[in-house]
């Protein structure tokens, strides 16, 4: 059991160093995109580009891994609870 907890934090890790590496390639394709429109306001406004477009590639590249992310921290929160749980039947066992 502890094996299958490695292997959950070993893809958690992966999963945290594509999403990062997604999440900078990006911003800087949407700082570049935003480059060539100086004087427009910088609100809330996101820029994810027309469908096909790289800075629209890049964004759905790193939505993905943010999904993936999401799945990997689940799935090793439900290894550490099958693990405390495990070890919760062990110890009753142990003490009866």
């Amino acid at each position: 059991m502890l094996r299958h907890l490695e292997t959950q934090r070993r893809v958690l890790v992966l999963t945290i160093q594509r999403y990062q590496e997604a999440d900078r390639d990006w911003s800087a394709a949407a700082r570049e995109a935003r480059s060539w429109f100086p004087g427009a306001r910088r609100g809330m406004a996101v820029v994810i580009g027309s469908p096909g477009s790289r800075v629209r590639k890049l964004y759905d590249r790193r939505e993905k891994a943010l999904q993936q992310l999401a799945v990997a921290r689940r799935n090793l929160d439900e290894a550490k609870a099958r693990l405390a749980r495990r070890h919760r039947v062990m110890l009753l066992l142990t003490e009866g």
